[in-house]
């Protein structure tokens, strides 16, 4: 007959045994349980929860186990009598199941971004992730991703197995390559944005590593769109300005990267990307850089473009010449005086040094934009600037603009105007 003490120390030995077989206190396993399925052959059901533990056994598809518990990308199982752990990814678990599971779950969590609300409330995006990392970042990615119902483990920022099958369903769901890893492309599809050091391996960047490199781009300003603002944002990032992703979008983040460099230039920081803000930011390169004209529609909101009392300068499309002009007034098209006798003189001689009423092709430039028009050469009517060698005004016509006599559209106005549009200044 076996003496007391030796039975208490037989059933210390089975209890440590009872620990490194399940890698867990027994504890675990006398929870409530929930029935799973095996949907694969030869899972391995491990006696802890990671791949590199032994494996007790292999189950085959629709063998039943206990699910009672999650550790991460495992569940805690009971099968066949032995207490182990098979990954999640292998066993189908009714969801009501998996949310009671989750809710016990949660409580095991230390992150702060557990219970992040929405993925706005996880603040800045985190920096491109792989298998194998670790941290903070990883905890937002896991939150932000069980927000979008594609990650089901705990926030534990460790990036395993069930966090990279999740991003895989997640890119998957959003057509982005099917990677595993939280990349540029998937960092700003899950959170809107992405983090100065994601914002690094921008693809849009790849090849370039100085602004010569890249295409002088015409003038922008906020709300544009297109190539001219991809080639702005990618010099301004070279220059240490943008952060955010090069998206060719001239918003809040553009504006504020133009005011910053100008600021350091000493420019006036209006985060416009005119003239001088180009010659700046692309120095040599930008020597010979002309501006394409544009079309300013008269009816179709131009009328206020350039607004009473301005000054702008025009520029001669036949011969290169260049004078400064001030509103005066105009409806149906722009009334316009020179604002010297200088530019009255200019006026005279591209037209032959005589006045006249023939339309020529000209550029408008104000505040760093052109816009193609016509003009005759003709003074008439009124006008306010005294001492200008110039007794009344000159009509300027844009896009669809018409004559105050007819309250028509001028063809030959508007055929310089079309020729304007094909020069550049």
């Amino acid at each position: 007959m076996q003496s007391k003490s030796h039975i208490l120390r037989r059933a210390a030995v089975l209890f440590a045994a009872a620990i490194l077989i399940t890698g867990s206190f027994p504890h675990a396993f006398a929870a409530e349980s929930y029935t799973g399925s095996i949907n694969d052959d030869k899972v391995f059901f491990r006696s802890k929860p990671n791949t590199d533990s032994i494996y007790m056994d292999k189950l085959d598809t629709g063998t039943k186990v206990a699910v009672v518990d999650i550790e991460g990308e495992f569940y805690a199982v009971r099968y066949a009598g032995k207490q182990g752990y098979i990954m999640r990814k292998f066993v189908d678990l009714a969801s009501a199941s998996v949310k009671k599971l989750e809710k016990v779950s949660e409580i095991v969590s230390t992150s702060k971004w557990a219970k992040a609300s929405s993925i706005r409330n996880l603040g800045e995006a985190p920096k491109y992730l792989s298998y194998g990392n670790a941290g903070e970042d990883v905890e937002k990615l896991q939150r932000a991703l069980q927000l979008k119902k594609c990650y089901e483990g705990i926030v534990d920022g460790k990036f395993g197995n069930l966090t990279r099958d999740a991003l895989k369903k997640y890119q998957k769901n959003n057509k982005l390559a099917v990677t595993g890893k939280a990349d540029f492309d998937t960092i700003k599809n899950l959170f809107g944005h992405v983090s100065v050091t994601t914002a690094r391996d921008d693809p849009q960047m790849k090849g370039i590593s100085s602004i010569g490199q890249i295409n002088v781009p015409n003038t922008t300003e906020k709300n544009n769109s297109g190539k001219h603002v991809v080639a702005l944002q990618q010099a301004l990032k070279l220059k240490g300005c943008y952060s955010a992703p090069i998206d060719g979008k001239y918003g809040d983040m553009t504006v504020e990267a133009v005011a910053k460099f100008q600021k350091d230039c000493g420019l006036s920081a209006d985060g416009i990307a005119g003239n001088a803000t180009i010659k700046a930011l692309f120095g040599k390169n930008a020597a010979n850089y002309t501006i394409p004209a544009k079309r300013l529609d008269w009816f179709g909101g131009g009328q206020g473009v350039i607004p009473k009392g301005a000054i702008f300068t025009v520029k001669d499309v036949g011969s290169g010449k260049t004078f400064s002009m001030k509103r005066w007034s105009g409806v149906n098209h722009l009334d316009a005086e020179p604002v010297n006798a200088s530019s009255s003189e200019t006026i005279k001689s591209v037209f032959g040094n005589s006045w006249s009423w023939a339309r020529r092709p000209i550029l408008v430039k104000y505040n760093g934009t052109v816009y193609a028009a016509s003009m005759n050469g003709m003074p008439h009517g009124d006008d306010t600037i005294k001492g200008n060698e110039f007794d009344g005004h000159v009509c300027i016509h844009f896009y669809k603009s018409k004559t105050h006599g007819t309250d028509r559209v001028d063809s030959a106005h508007q055929n310089a105007e079309a020729r304007a549009l094909q020069a550049n200044w």
